[in-house]
């Protein structure tokens, strides 16, 4: 298919996937959560769910407040790994030349090694448009000594066009002979898309699309040149991981960190979704990208690891002058088996006029969530800023989030630590590294604090 053929594709079918609608109905059919639900819920598969306002007073004078939610599976061994189905999609486009491009290469034939015979895998490149270097099929020893003689042929031209390689990698997969599993792109990129799809908005929704058929994405950007902000969005929305590689020498151990990551994978197609109920709504999600559909606030999470947690912080408005409900619900597909599973809990809070009981209750495990996403936001904003204003601009975004911070006497000291270390990182970045390094860093530290 050529560029043309695949942008045009894209923009007339940016739809939600039969895969991620089906998800959807049977979450929200089940209406809101009932207010005698726990405050964490675990469900069949140990998950548990907690979602927390940062005191169990607020006080209604003030309009804005937070959410915290947390995520978390059970720890331990996955007895049996899922079987993978894998597409490594390769950047091949001319600034790739040299060590990049064999570095690439060398990376990918070892993670085709690591696999085994319950996999599959597909390796595909990309340029100008996109090549199967070597069709989905059974990992066996005789097809991956195939595929490394393939990969070893690779060779760099042309332009960047991203959404071919997308477009071929999810293509591939839907052919895979795996039944059930998990299915996963990672797309390798040291470029800005300049073929087929290049508008950030619309490379996120084929992302988004591809993962509502049940297919994540996990983004690495190579060297410095790269777009981190729409790589960065393609994992999220994709619901995968996003790396940031300056030194391609070190892709191997990022594969590595990847397919670990894959085999220890117990929920994929996870989406988190939350109506304010009457009086609250939703005004935000920091650090993640949101859906609305009704009353409801849709986030795509990435897939679930054993023994890992995941925050999510929600910022909302308040009008009612009672009690705060915000209901939450967890959705998603059990790697082992396809079967549909779900958590569901609420936030709740009395709206009370009297500050000294709002500093009684609060929570702090979920002050220290709320502070660390918002240091990752303002971490964000300083990397813009940077780039629009430079390095005093920017320093001054950092130390007003730093002061801010200090002065929240209910955040624990580890969680300072990680906050000023995080924001010292980005601040000594901008004043020392090159811009298209400094950004990189910058918009790195923003991504783990918000996640």
């Amino acid at each position: 298919m050529t560029p043309a053929a695949t942008a045009h594709r894209v923009r007339t079918s940016l739809v939600i996937g039969a895969a991620g609608a089906t998800l959807i109905a049977a979450l929200l059919l089940t209406g809101r959560a009932p207010s005698v639900v726990e405050p964490v819920a675990t469900n069949d598969d140990g998950v548990e769910l907690t979602a927390r306002f940062t005191s169990t007073k607020l006080l209604a004078s003030q309009t804005d407040q937070y959410v915290a939610v947390s995520i978390h599976t059970p720890a331990g061994h996955v007895a049996r790994r899922p079987p993978l189905s894998l597409a490594v999609v390769i950047d091949r486009s001319g600034s790739m030349s040299g060590p990049p491009m064999e570095h690439a290469k060398a990376a990918a034939a070892r993670l085709i090694g690591q696999l085994d015979a319950n996999d599959a895998f597909t390796v595909i490149t990309y340029s100008s448009g996109d090549e199967v270097v070597y069709p989905m099929n059974r990992a066996s020893d005789a097809n991956k000594a195939t595929a490394r003689a393939a990969i070893s042929r690779i060779y760099d031209d042309g332009g960047t066009c991203i959404s071919c390689g997308l477009t071929r990698g999810a293509a591939e997969l839907a052919r895979t002979p795996v039944d059930g599993g998990l299915q996963r792109i990672v797309l390798i990129s040291d470029g800005q898309a300049n073929e087929g799809l290049w508008d950030r908005g619309e490379l996120a929704q084929l992302a988004a699309n591809t993962a509502a058929h049940g297919v994540s994405i996990s983004a690495l950007g190579v060297g410095l040149d790269f777009d981190e902000v729409t790589m960065q969005r393609i994992a999220e929305v994709g619901r995968g991981n996003y790396y940031f590689v300056e030194d391609t020498a070190q892709l191997a151990a990022m594969f590595q960190r990847e397919l670990g990551g894959l085999t220890e994978t117990v929920a994929s197609d996870v989406r988190l979704l939350v109506d304010g109920g009457p009086g609250v709504r939703i005004e935000g999600v920091l650090g993640y990208p949101m859906e609305r559909q009704g009353d409801w606030v849709i986030i795509p999470i990435a897939d679930l690891r054993a023994g890992e947690t995941r925050k999510v912080v929600l910022r909302v408005s308040t009008t009612t002058t009672s009690l705060a409900i915000s209901h939450v619900q967890l959705g998603w597909r059990r790697v082992s088996d396809g079967s549909v599973r779900r958590a569901t809990t609420i936030a709740q809070a009395e709206m009370v006029e009297s500050s000294s009981e709002v500093a009684a209750s609060v929570d702090r495990a979920a002050m220290q969530s709320v502070e660390e996403a918002l240091s990752g936001q303002a971490l964000e904003r300083a990397t813009t800023v940077y780039e629009t204003q430079g390095y005093d601009a920017a320093k001054r975004v950092l130390d007003e989030r730093v002061e801010q911070m200090k002065q929240n006497v209910y955040l624990p000291q580890a969680a300072r630590d990680r906050i000023e270390s995080a924001t010292g990182a980005a601040s000594d970045s901008f004043r020392a590294e090159p811009a298209t390094k400094a950004k990189k860093v910058g918009r790195v530290q923003a991504y783990e604090l918000a996640h």
